[in-house]
């Protein structure tokens, strides 16, 4: 009687609560990937993100590596649809991609051509922002969230820099982005292509004297140590890419789970520019009190000079639109 009893009171309660009855969803591994370094503000917004996903959704469990090959080696390995075969499900890092699988649309991340960041984002949400969405899932297999506001780049250097003939001669570190190049080299700077990790080096043996870069990257990256000035020419509104591998986010997730991934990103990549927004004042003054002296350069008069070459790299390589549409949106 006593048994019969209990298997009655065990088919009740499962009626009664049918969710009692059901198993657990499936842990979900996402591994999160960035090529910068621990205390770089994207590293921080993917910690930011496993930490919002996974309580929202504790089947979900998040790994994040920082320091994961460098910008231009990560983006081909993320493509791989197996997980065997990709290094990641999500990757945080710079506009490497757009260069890599939408090119003509790299005048997001071309040097003055975008005033600030709320300016950024009215032109990401515009339909040349979807454009260049279809394209890099097309080309690159990446499906794009939400990006993050990394402050404004500047430079890092050895002498003063004031004006357009300071470029003049600069042996100045730049990642092997041929716009970026073709800008600075139309003010006489020497290019050396140098990829991130190894940027503090080329500055403390001498082969670069000059980089440029957004606060977190300067500060994360210790260059304080091998750099004495700190220059602010505001010349590009530093972003981060945040974005899944197709296969992973459209085959492997349920819509409802693809609606969690991309809600705890965006929580996370807002909280991220809300983070360097209210910190970038602070980091010039942590910079400073590291013994870099900071300048403040005629930065119209940089803009003016560099003007040419924008120009130019919209009509032969930035072609589907013009800087003055950009400017208009």
């Amino acid at each position: 009687m006593k048994y019969a009893l209990s298997v009655c009171v065990t088919a009740l309660l499962a009626v009664c609560h049918p969710v009692l009855a059901q198993d657990k969803p499936a842990p979900i591994s996402i591994r999160v990937v960035t090529p910068f370094a621990k205390g770089h503000l994207l590293t921080d917004t993917a910690e930011k993100f496993k930490e919002t996903l996974e309580q929202a959704a504790p089947y979900f469990k998040v790994s994040v590596e920082a320091g994961v090959l460098n910008e231009q080696r990560i983006d081909p390995a993320m493509q791989g649809c197996k997980a065997g075969e990709r290094v990641g499900e999500i990757l945080l890092t710079g506009g490497q991609p757009i260069q890599d699988y939408a090119p003509k649309y790299f005048f997001f991340n071309g040097p003055y051509v975008i005033r600030d960041f709320e300016h950024f984002m009215d032109v990401w949400r515009s339909d040349l922002g979807a454009e260049m969405a279809k394209q890099l899932e097309a080309q690159g297999n990446l499906v794009m969230f939400e990006p993050v506001y990394r402050g404004y780049r500047q430079f890092t250097s050895n002498r003063p820099i004031s004006t357009p003939a300071d470029f003049k001669g600069l042996k100045l570190r730049l990642p092997p982005v041929p716009d970026w190049i073709a800008v600075w080299d139309s003010l006489g700077t020497q290019a050396v292509q140098v990829p991130l990790p190894g940027i503090y080096d080329a500055l403390k043996s001498g082969a670069a004297e000059a980089s440029e870069g957004d606060l977190t990257q300067i500060q994360s990256l210790k260059l304080n140590e091998v750099q004495s000035h700190l220059v602010l020419t505001n010349h590009l509104v530093g972003f981060g890419v945040t974005a899944a591998n197709a296969c992973f986010y459209r085959n492997e997730l349920s819509a409802a789970d693809r609606a969690k991934v991309r809600s705890a990103m965006r929580r996370a990549a807002r909280w991220g520019t809300q983070h360097i927004v209210a910190r970038e004042a602070s980091i010039i003054a942590q910079l400073q009190a590291a013994g870099m002296k900071v300048i403040k350069p005629d930065a119209d008069a940089i803009r003016k000079a560099a003007e040419p070459a924008i120009n130019k790299l919209f009509d032969a390589s930035w072609t589907v639109t013009r800087w003055q549409e950009v400017l208009s949106e």
